[in-house]
């Protein structure tokens, strides 16, 4: 039984999920593209995030100015796919 939904999910993913999160400069399909639960205020929904084009990301950097333009990048992407800081950070795994 439990197989069977994890195929239907696994199947079902793509269907269910919003728009997926990829860098605009992207031309090329993602080559690791993720299906990710993110829980958030309306409940759980399916995103998918192409992880490598917001590695940058991850890193929180050493200078104001580096740390200013993340958080505009941050709040540009939670803007753009309507997403609280919260789930952004669910879907990027910041640390943070």
């Amino acid at each position: 039984m439990r197989a069977g939904l994890l195929l239907l999910a696994l199947l079902a993913g793509p269907a269910l999920a919003d728009t997926c999160l990829q860098a605009p400069w992207r031309e090329q399909p993602c080559p690791n593209l993720r299906y990710l639960s993110v829980t958030g205020e309306d409940g759980a929904r399916m995103v998918c995030v192409c992880p490598p084009d917001f590695a940058h990301l991850q890193a929180v950097p050493d200078t104001v100015a580096g740390k200013a333009l993340r958080e505009k990048e941050l709040e540009r992407i939670a803007a753009s796919y309507q997403l609280t800081d919260a789930e952004l950070g669910q879907i990027l795994q910041l640390q943070d």
